[in-house]
């Protein structure tokens, strides 16, 4: 149903505890062919606060509050009970991707199941064995076990916040209530924010398209700001919200890789030279070809990338960039998540068939890589044409799809 909303309620269930640390809400790999929408899930450290600690959400009127230092609990056998009666009583198990995992432990998994499953395809067992969590349970198969060690195991090296905020619950399923006018003045004012708000299609980004509970979230660098993006923001009635830690928008799931050695279901930067001409295809998608001068990768950029497809068509053979994109298995390519030009080749483009010396006049071509003739019998080859220099629009740099169209995990050129 919607992972962050359970731990909501998870929070306002286990009230007597104190909450150390924001709760995470850690994404895994996004080219798992069974995964839910996201690939989200989320850990929460309860125990006994010590030292400062500060309001991160609200629920139906009281604030909650989280603890910057603070000693565990030992999970129960109860402790375990009232949780998995909260995944029983919210989960839409009809779902066929729905397959939830819940894990208590007083001792965090090793890091590296983390960095495996935001960037492989792990199997559950394996995952299990190694953090061998004290309470442990798995709905139909169970697979959300994965995620619910993993997110336990993330140590961040990067991270960023996300502010979430839910409706009430009658009006779940109906359609939202935002002002984009309200949006926009947020996603200008608050510049430590992004992928607020996409101008080009005119869409918010903040909201969701699901029937889901959450009404808007906004991701962000500094968790101070996202309290007075949240205020800036006009809606229907919050009616909770909640301020998660997460790996949103940190690259992660990216490794850097060869042409030569892709595996699907894996995310990669691949550097090599465009070796086609890009090419439209039916839907509206692009594809274009990337060499290492050894082997060739197709490379694809989706129609609803809008801008950032129609900035792929600019580019030419012997253009030199690095590609970051999940790899697809069927067909194999690269969905390309951002690009870097490092080079632009020279392109030329003819602009008159060879003048033959004779007669003073312009010849015609024999054929398709032919060459030339003239009446008068004489010949030319194809490169004896008038060619001139064309003016390239692109640019040395990066660049990256439009707000509406990035992963969870891609890093926007906000960031970089």
């Amino acid at each position: 149903m919607c992972t962050t909303y359970l731990a909501t309620e998870i929070i306002r269930e286990f009230s007597e505890l104190d909450m150390i640390h924001n709760p995470r809400l850690v994404r895994l790999n996004p080219n798992v062919p069974w995964k839910t929408r996201g690939n989200g899930a989320v850990s929460i450290q309860f125990g006994k606060g010590t030292g400062k600690s500060k309001i991160i959400g609200q629920i139906n009127g009281k604030n909650i509050k989280c603890y910057e230092t603070g000693t565990g609990t030992r999970p129960t056998n109860e402790h375990f009970k009232r949780a998995c009666q909260l995944v029983d009583k919210l989960a839409y198990f009809d779902d066929e991707k729905t397959n939830p995992g819940l894990i208590l432990t007083d001792k965090k998994p090793p890091q590296g199941l983390y960095w495996q499953a935001v960037r492989q395809v792990v199997k559950k067992n394996p995952h299990l064995k190694v953090a061998n969590p004290k309470f442990h349970k798995g709905w139909k198969n169970g697979r959300g076990l994965i995620g619910s060690i993993s997110a336990t195991a993330w140590r961040p090296r990067d991270s960023t916040y996300e502010v979430i905020a839910y409706r009430e619950q009658k009006k779940w399923g109906k359609p939202r209530k935002i002002d984009i006018a309200s949006v926009q003045k947020m996603d200008k004012s608050i510049k430590t924010t992004f992928n607020n708000y996409d101008y080009e299609e005119k869409h918010m980004a903040i909201m969701p398209s699901s029937p889901c509970p959450i009404l808007f979230g906004i991701r962000g660098d500094a968790e101070k700001d996202l309290h007075r993006a949240r205020d800036i923001v006009e809606s229907e009635k919050i009616s909770r919200w909640l301020i998660f830690l997460t790996n949103q928008g940190t690259d992660d799931h990216i490794v850097q890789g060869s042409i030569s050695s892709l595996e699907p279901f894996t995310s990669v930067k691949v550097r090599g030279k465009v070796a086609s001409v890009p090419r439209i295809i039916e839907g509206g998608h692009l594809i274009f070809r990337l060499s290492n001068g050894k082997k060739e990768v197709d490379c694809t950029i989706y129609e609803p990338a809008k801008g950032f497809r129609r900035g792929g068509e600019k580019l030419r053979p012997g253009d030199v960039i690095s590609v970051q994109g999940g790899i697809r298995k069927e067909p194999f390519t690269i969905n390309v998540e951002k690009l870097y030009i490092e080079t632009l080749a020279n392109v030329s483009e003819k602009v008159a068939n060879p003048m033959c010396k004779k007669c003073k006049k312009r010849m015609k071509s024999i054929g398709k890589d032919q060459g030339y003739r003239c009446s008068c019998g004489a010949k030319a080859r194809e490169n004896q044409a008038e060619f001139s220099v064309v003016k390239r629009e692109l640019k040395i740099g990066w660049y990256e799809p439009p707000v509406g169209s990035r992963r969870h995990l891609a890093m926007p050129l906000k960031r970089l």
